[in-house]
């Protein structure tokens, strides 16, 4: 394999802090998980529940209150993830003000609400919030009584939930599809892998790589990633064809610890993942590094396309950078067309890389000589919209990479 990457070390991206890359474990500061009562009659927080991010609470006046939300370390990326209960001793209306040590705000805040039967969080609705530029704080108003509500940055997609998420979608308890423990984190979580195929032991077979959810607060990535493994599921003749032609191994869900813990970007080691991807300092980064390894020098399995799925402040595509020649050629390039024909009305950007950095992306090429691509969701992204840009991403990749293997199975 001929390779273009840069000869220059690779520091991080403009929006890393210092140090990013070095990966060995670096102290993290754990949130006290408790609950707090204060001011007369008193309101409450808590924090004790899986996915919160609340360190601090306190009365600034009898109306107003102060809620600080810290990072797990820092210097960190600013995506100040936050989530708690709230609750009052009387119904009153009250004033809630985000105060971030370490970060501005990003994230609207948002009212859960949790679903029967489903047994599943779900947005009701997003908080109107005032931004103050100056302090990097929000404020909202929220009406509270004694039944305590949910306030988070984005959607609670937690791991107790994930199996659940999974089957109310129709992705696992199919005789196609294999959900097992790949591994455990750096606090013993599981690190589940689901792959997808009905391809015959005796076949040759190409393996598409999906991986989800490296940093926490990126739900709607979370979510277009489980879209696409519904749809990979589906009772289609399209979808039919691809999992008697390919092999799907995906990984939705690679930082347990720091969703549960409510971090804003790292694992429990206190690393971002997605700078793990050439040292291996991480038990997460080579559970994934360890499940794909061995297909390079397997006779009937060959890897041939990786999709790493995010979340910012826009839907923007970041493939490997054209004139870097893999095998195959510049599917990204080819898929990013289909994507944009198939949603006219939405907006996507496109920003190419070269292939230094140690991330997911640029292993999978590395290692195996093929495109791959980091997919990135708008963080405001619509529930309706979201579902709908991912179906037909999802389908059209099918058609692209079976018309892409067609090709191999005629040259050979």
């Amino acid at each position: 394999m001929i390779s273009c990457k840069s000869t220059e070390e690779f520091s991080g991206f403009s929006y890393d802090p210092p140090d990013v890359t070095n990966t060995i474990d670096k102290e993290i500061s754990p949130q006290p998980r408790r609950t707090i009562g204060v001011g007369s009659p008193k309101v409450w927080v808590s924090n004790e529940f899986d996915g919160a991010r609340l360190n601090d609470f306190y009365a600034l006046n009898d109306s107003t209150f102060e809620i600080l939300i810290a990072p797990e370390n820092a210097p960190i990326n600013n995506s100040p993830w936050y989530g708690f209960k709230i609750w009052s001793d009387s119904v009153r209306m009250a004033k809630i003000q985000l105060n971030y040590q370490d970060a501005t705000h990003r994230y609207v805040p948002k009212l859960q609400s949790w679903v029967w039967p489903d047994s599943m969080w779900q947005e009701q609705f997003e908080l109107p919030v005032e931004y103050d530029t100056a302090s990097g704080t929000a404020t909202f108003d929220v009406l509270l009584a004694e039944d305590p509500i949910i306030i988070s940055a984005q959607p609670l997609n937690t791991t107790p939930l994930f199996k659940k998420e999974l089957s109310s979608r129709g992705v696992i308890g199919k005789k196609f599809t294999k959900f097992r423990e790949a591994g455990l984190s750096k606090k013993g979580r599981t690190v589940w892998e689901v792959e997808i195929t009905e391809v015959k032991k005796e076949q040759k077979a190409p393996v598409l790589a999906i991986l989800s959810r490296q940093h926490p607060p990126e739900v709607t990535g979370y979510l277009a990633s489980l879209i696409f493994l519904e749809e990979l599921t589906s009772d289609t003749d399209l979808a039919r064809e691809f999992r008697e032609t390919f092999i799907v191994k995906a990984f939705p869900m690679i930082n347990p610890d720091g969703v549960d813990l409510g971090h804003w970007r790292h694992n429990a080691g206190g690393i971002d993942l997605n700078r793990d991807w050439e040292n291996f300092n991480q038990p997460e980064t080579r559970i994934v590094r360890d499940a794909f390894s061995w297909i390079k020098d397997h006779e009937l399995r060959r890897m041939f396309y990786a999709i790493d799925f995010h979340s910012t402040n826009e839907n923007i595509f970041y493939p490997i950078n054209e004139e870097i020649q893999t095998n195959p050629d510049n599917i990204t390039q080819k898929w990013i067309k289909e994507i944009m024909g198939d949603n006219p009305d939405i907006k996507f950007t496109v920003e190419e890389f070269d292939t230094s950095s140690p991330i997911a992306k640029n292993w999978f090429y590395h290692t195996f000589g093929i495109d791959a691509l980091t997919y990135e969701v708008d963080d405001r992204i619509g529930e309706q919209q979201l579902d709908i840009v991912s179906r037909s991403a999802a389908r059209s990749l099918m058609r692209l990479l079976l018309d892409e293997w067609d090709k191999i199975a005629l040259e050979n």
